[in-house]
């Protein structure tokens, strides 16, 4: 569908927008406080994303909601040994994490050793009778070449990732529109039960660009919380302030 009803445009957002606090100093407060702003007036939101030493706390703050609790590995620099980083996600979903994202060791991609990444999504990955899932962080910013995108995403979801997800918002150099194309055609043509996440999203005309991408690729039956996320705390506001228009 056409988003230009701005309203219209807000409540898919609101639907398919993962709340984000993974600051170093982020205290039980801050994570009782960004799962409050999670259920809004308007519905809630798709999932919060918090320090996995919280996620038991998240878990308990959105008992009886369908709101997802997500955490971080190797983030944000992708740069920890395997054995660390399948440790991380293993506690993280102990201790009540429905989805993890791990951050891609995307200098190895770079250097052409695409071993260390495999290793590390498929120790992650692939346990026995879980119901959680594992979401690849690409960091496609950094990935300077088509190849490098396509080659990641399938790499990722051949090793059992569910989301595939285009970066962090902590490197110098930002994914691009085009390199969502990429992840997405890929995931069209190579697995197309996986899902696909926009990271650090600012402005709902961004977010726009990002839900009729997906719609033109996959068809607007697939764009859903299940498939697909938009990633930016700043999101929310303008989305309140558009359905608060809306109600009034």
């Amino acid at each position: 569908m056409a988003y230009d009803d701005r309203r219209a445009l807000a409540r898919k957002v609101l639907q398919v927008l993962e709340l984000t606090h993974l600051a170093d100093g982020c205290k039980e407060e801050d994570v009782r406080a960004l799962c409050a702003r999670a259920r809004t007036p308007h519905g809630d939101v798709a999932a919060v994303c918090v320090p996995s030493k919280f996620a038991w706390l998240a878990r308990e703050e959105l008992k009886g909601s369908k709101v997802a609790v997500c955490t971080v590995a190797n983030w944000p620099r992708g740069r920890s040994k395997v054995d660390y980083v399948s440790a991380e996600a293993e506690i993280a979903f102990f201790e009540g994490a429905d989805e993890v994202n791990i951050v891609v060791p995307w200098r190895s991609l770079c250097s052409g050793d695409a071993r260390t990444p495999q290793n590390l999504i498929e120790e992650s990955a692939h346990k026995a009778g879980r119901r959680q899932f594992i979401k690849a962080t690409l960091e496609t910013g950094e990935l300077d070449e088509e190849f490098l995108v396509r080659e990641a995403s399938k790499m990722c979801m051949d090793c059992g990732a569910e989301f595939l997800e285009t970066g962090t918002g902590k490197t110098e150099h930002k994914p691009t529109l085009e390199q969502a194309r990429m992840m997405l055609e890929e995931i069209r043509d190579h697995r197309r039960g996986a899902g696909f996440k926009a990271g650090d999203v600012r402005t709902l005309e961004d977010a726009r660009a990002y839900l009729e991408l997906a719609e033109e690729i996959m068809g607007a039956d697939w764009v859903d919380a299940d498939n697909f996320r938009l990633g930016g705390n700043g999101l929310l506001e303008e989305v309140l302030e558009e359905l608060a228009h809306e109600a009034a």
